[in-house]
């Protein structure tokens, strides 16, 4: 979700369970929706039910990637 998006809505709370280590601007990577140099902060709560969520998106992830290579092959054998 942007974290621009979020701050402009004004919305008060953000909970999530899995950090996007890469991009998050949640906290995860660096933190913008509590930046004081905007005109609203709020509050997050991450983590919550991390493991979980994260074996979630990582099976996920995990079958997108399998379901391309298998069209990939199937397009080369046609």
């Amino acid at each position: 979700m942007c974290a621009g998006l979020l701050v402009h809505s004004r919305i008060k709370r953000l909970v999530y369970a899995s950090a996007d280590l890469k991009t998050g601007a949640a906290g995860s990577a660096f933190n913008l929706v509590s930046s004081t140099q905007l005109n609203h902060q709020i509050i997050v709560d991450s983590g919550i039910m991390g493991d979980q969520c994260s074996k979630l998106l990582s099976g996920f992830f995990k079958r997108r990637r399998n379901e391309k290579k298998m069209a990939k092959k199937s397009q080369l054998n046609t």
